[in-house]
């Protein structure tokens, strides 16, 4: 299974050949980032802002629904500390595949409850803002970690140099939170394969825009493992 970050709180994941972009961003409003056009199978959308429901920005395949390998489950969170008075609401999306759960956090914007926490427990991935703003202001966000207790964390939803909205904070202040400076890991790509029992981590991975040659080969490569699979089952 791969994740790549295609900016901002975009990321587009791809298993068995079969790839789901999250939140797509309209270029239009979120500063310094390129127009999103990404090909995938599936498109899901945490909440109606325009930095997360760019569903313009995606081309989709027209594959069945019979062919997602994920199972899909959402979680209604409120945006804002006022109880989605100010903001409204988002969905936690949660994918899990082959044992592996991926966790989406959206614009969460309050602490969980002890529901949602279970859940969410023991994610192997969770996606999560780390520019405080119009989500959890970075601390709570590191809370919201500290009770989930995923694997991998990758920060989103950040300013990273030009890109993203100034009022937004950067991921070295969502370090800060963190006891130790060596769990960050970043990575020189905008691409993580995820597997099982890999090591755990904050992963800050590098926008590179979108390159479909290379993400061609990576669900090529995906594809190829699944079929492996199914021919090991026989």
């Amino acid at each position: 299974m791969t994740i790549q970050w295609l900016g901002h709180a975009s990321f587009r994941i791809t298993h068995n050949g079969y790839s789901i972009v999250i939140d797509p961003y309209n270029s239009d409003y979120i500063n310094g980032y390129p127009k999103l056009s990404v090909k995938a199978d599936k498109v899901l959308v945490s909440h109606e802002h325009f930095g997360h429901n760019y569903r313009e920005g995606v081309i989709l395949s027209g594959r069945p629904e019979s062919d997602c390998p994920f199972e899909i489950e959402t979680i209604r969170v409120p945006h804002d500390f006022k109880i989605g008075n100010w903001r409204g609401f988002c969905l936690i999306h949660i994918l899990k595949a082959d044992g592996m759960k991926i966790v989406h956090m959206g614009d969460l914007g309050t602490q969980l409850s002890g529901g949602e926490i279970s859940k969410l427990f023991g994610a192997d991935v969770m996606m999560i803002c780390a520019g405080s703003c119009t989500a959890l202001p970075a601390q709570e966000a590191k809370r919201a970690t500290d009770e989930v207790m995923p694997n991998v964390i990758i920060p989103m939803h950040y300013r990273d140099g030009n890109r993203g909205g100034h009022r937004l904070e950067t991921v070295e202040e969502f370090k800060n939170y963190f006891e130790s400076d060596a769990l960050f890991h970043y990575y020189d790509t905008d691409t993580l394969e995820i597997t099982h029992g890999m090591e755990p981590q904050v992963a800050v991975l590098k926008f590179q825009g979108v390159n479909e040659s290379i993400m061609q080969k990576e669900e090529n490569r995906e594809k190829g493992k699944g079929i492996l699979k199914k021919l090991l089952r026989r």
